[in-house]
């Protein structure tokens, strides 16, 4: 099984930096909830004018995935979607570092039972989600409302932030797993256990198959698949998203996918993309539009992005 990681680094100065940082965000975590989402505006204004780079990524992405939108109705998606990762700031530091019983009230967890069910039956669970910007603080109530599943992340560079990070995550997982260990994903949901899956990132032509993704082929994952068929394990979709009206966070956690894999792995991925779609497209500035979802492009293709 994967490690915790929760040996604590040192104060040696070349750690100077992971404290400080671990002190912002218990700074942040302890902000009421009007507090933050009030300063994500400005704050996604800044974050927006400081990283050019990922703003054209986003509205290359936006304009290929909405060219129904206007250029003005794209633009404020672009801008929403700044504030949305601002929030973001706050959202993670709230799960890590603020009291368990003040962020309890803030969310809802619909469903819980559909991998509650398949656990108490000794099942292995894929909990499928989608790297949406409060994917942290929907862990975090469905983690609470379930098993406590592991986690599939990719791992910090800081020592400090890895330690911290896995620590904190202790209140609503039971650890993480690298991305690209993929043989204990495989022991652990072979065991029954519970997998905090989200597969919608481009990791090159090698591990992925082209799937359609909002009608343009995507490189998708494949171990999605292999993971199913390897481990017998069922898939129970889940999405998290934050509620403007209402202050809340959801999480929602969707029926067992059936008749799943079906033997056609791009029919399978499809599928897969066809969900997160749906989900997107309710939440469209909470997705991960800084990400270069279509790098990877189909023999003869041209780039998809400058």
């Amino acid at each position: 099984m994967a490690k915790k990681n929760l040996e604590r680094p040192s104060f040696a100065p070349r750690n100077w930096g992971g404290w400080f940082t671990v002190g912002l965000i218990w700074v942040l975590g302890q902000m009421p909830q009007g507090v933050g989402r009030a300063l994500s505006r400005p704050l996604g204004w800044l974050v927006m004018r400081l990283m050019k780079g990922r703003q054209r990524v986003a509205e290359r992405n936006i304009e290929r995935c909405f060219p129904d939108l206007s250029e003005k109705e794209q633009e404020q998606l672009v801008k929403n979607h700044f504030r949305s990762l601002a929030r973001m700031l706050f959202e993670t530091a709230w799960s890590w570092a603020a009291p368990e019983k003040r962020v309890d009230r803030w969310g809802e967890v619909i469903n819980p039972q559909y991998a509650n069910d398949l656990q108490s039956q000794g099942r292995g669970v894929l909990m499928l989600t989608a790297h949406s910007t409060c994917i942290e603080i929907g862990g975090y109530f469905t983690g609470r409302a379930t098993n406590k599943p592991w986690i599939v992340y990719r791992p910090l560079k800081s020592p400090v932030l890895e330690w911290y990070s896995n620590w904190r995550r202790g209140r609503y997982t039971s650890g993480g797993i690298g991305k690209r260990v993929f043989r204990t994903m495989v022991a652990h949901l072979k065991d029954g256990g519970m997998l905090w899956y989200a597969p919608d990132q481009d990791f090159g032509r090698e591990r992925s198959v082209f799937a359609p993704f909002f009608g343009i082929d995507a490189a998708t994952l494949a171990a999605t698949v292999q993971l199913v068929e390897m481990t017998g394990c069922a898939v129970v979709p889940m999405f998290c998203a934050f509620d403007e009206k209402t202050g809340k966070y959801l999480s929602v956690l969707q029926p067992p996918l059936d008749h799943f894999p079906s033997g056609d792995i791009v029919a399978d991925l499809a599928r897969v993309n066809a969900l997160i779609e749906q989900h997107v497209r309710q939440y469209p500035d909470q997705y991960w539009w800084i990400h270069r979802r279509f790098k990877t492009r189909p023999d003869g293709e041209p780039p998809f992005y400058d």
